[in-house]
């Protein structure tokens, strides 16, 4: 009996400190939901049980927790400014558009230019060669049979001045070696040949560079007829020059008129295209052409050398299945006779186009796009559909319009900004 007195004395005072306790931590919960609701926290909650030690660690470790949120809130306001410092070197509304900053963009040489309407040209993509020009070359010929001995200045790329001998020729101890006999025939050979050709070329029944051939080969006997000797002759350039083929050798027995070396004063230079027979109809439209040298990125324009389609009949043997259009312009540029290059054949004129520069087009897996500056910080990516270029600019079939903004220098720092998320070499300090 005593027992259970003591039993029944101890859950009384455990009822009680339990009453006490319950109302001093609601007293407590009170205070914390006011401090609670006053930093609009909603998501504490009170909870109440059996066992008030329970409770007030839940409330304790709700207080901590509120501290540690008021720490992320902090923290929060970290990345805010982090977030803002971005925004402030490249700041893009639309998550579309790619982020540039206008000082960045001067720093790397980034412009743009307003899309207008205007002509453009059908363009054929051709190969072709750079050749000296017939009417600006001069053949060095043997003016009498003989020995060739050639001097140390006869060697492809030397150049020359009118007059100059590259070599003698001597007939010296060979049988029948008379040279002046010889220069005389040859003369009188090639002016036969001459007056024949003479009337058929003012006819135009033949080209202009048959006519030329054969006026070479009479000045060139009239020549031998004055200079030869008995003991030989000497080979001369009748032009100033360079020295563009050496077509004999030192120590070579030639004939009378036979070619011992060609001289070119390259002020004028042919452009030999070779057009496939598939464009066949459309060669009566071909005006001009830009061309870029296989030694140089440099595009030229003929149109700007006085260039002139002067045949489309061969200078030299080309391959079958093609037709030989050749232009004729003035070297004014330093451009190296024999050099392959890329032709781009200028056909007719078409109106209201829309054109960019070639610098303009970035390429990704066979599309086309260009960038578009929408403001003053930010860029959007637009895919193209374009049309023949000319190896300066290109035709824009689709995807600007009249007035757009397109990034026409540094459209590829645009596209590694937009793929890396970040503008080249530029990093944050703080």
């Amino acid at each position: 009996m005593k027992f259970k007195h003591i039993l029944f004395a101890i859950s009384i005072a455990t009822l009680t400190a339990c009453g006490t306790a319950t109302k001093e931590n609601n007293e407590h919960n009170h205070e914390v939901e006011t401090h609670e609701h006053n930093h609009e926290h909603s998501t504490h909650k009170h909870v109440h049980g059996s066992d008030c030690k329970d409770h007030n660690h839940a409330s304790a470790h709700d207080h901590s927790t509120h501290n540690h949120d008021s720490h992320n809130h902090d923290t929060h306001n970290h990345d805010h400014a982090i977030h803002n410092h971005d925004n402030h070197d490249s700041h893009a509304e639309n998550s579309d558009e790619i982020a540039f900053s206008e000082q960045k963009a001067k720093h790397f040489g980034i412009k743009t230019e307003k899309v207008t309407k205007g002509t453009f040209c059908d363009i054929i993509k051709v190969s072709g060669k750079i050749l000296p020009a017939q009417s600006d070359e001069s053949v060095i010929a043997a003016k009498s049979s003989g020995i060739l001995k050639l001097n140390a200045n006869a060697i492809e790329g030397k150049q020359v001045a009118a007059g100059t001998s590259i070599g003698s020729i001597s007939s010296q101890n060979i049988a029948g070696g008379d040279a002046n006999e010889v220069a005389r025939i040859n003369f009188d050979a090639a002016k036969r040949e001459l007056d024949r050709i003479t009337p058929l070329y003012k006819d135009k029944i033949i080209t202009e560079r048959e006519y030329n051939q054969a006026k070479q080969i009479y000045d060139q006997a009239k020549a031998a007829m004055t200079t030869t000797s008995g003991a030989g002759s000497s080979a001369t350039s009748n032009i100033a020059g360079t020295i563009t083929q050496m077509l004999a050798k030192d120590g070579e027995f030639v004939e009378t008129g036979a070619p011992i070396a060609v001289v070119s004063k390259n002020a004028k230079l042919i452009l030999r295209a070779e057009l496939p027979n598939r464009y066949a109809s459309m060669i009566h439209s071909i005006k001009s052409a830009n061309f870029k040298p296989a030694y140089t990125e440099e595009v030229y324009d003929l149109s700007k050398l006085n260039g002139k389609i002067v045949s489309n009949k061969n200078l030299s043997v080309v391959s079958p299945g093609y037709i030989p259009i050749n232009f004729e312009f003035t070297n004014t540029a330093s451009i190296i006779p024999g050099s392959y290059a890329e032709i781009y054949l200028v056909g007719t004129t078409k109106n209201n186009c829309i054109t960019l520069p070639l610098s303009a087009i970035t390429e990704e897996e066979g599309f086309f796009f260009v960038y578009e500056k929408v403001h003053h910080e930010a860029y959007m990516k637009k895919e193209v559909k374009t049309g023949m270029n000319n190896g300066e600019t290109i035709e824009i079939l689709s995807g600007v319009n009249e007035g757009d903004e397109i990034v026409t220098q540094g459209a590829i720092l645009i596209k590694l900004a937009s793929q890396a998320g970040s503008v080249p070499g530029h990093s944050h300090e703080h």
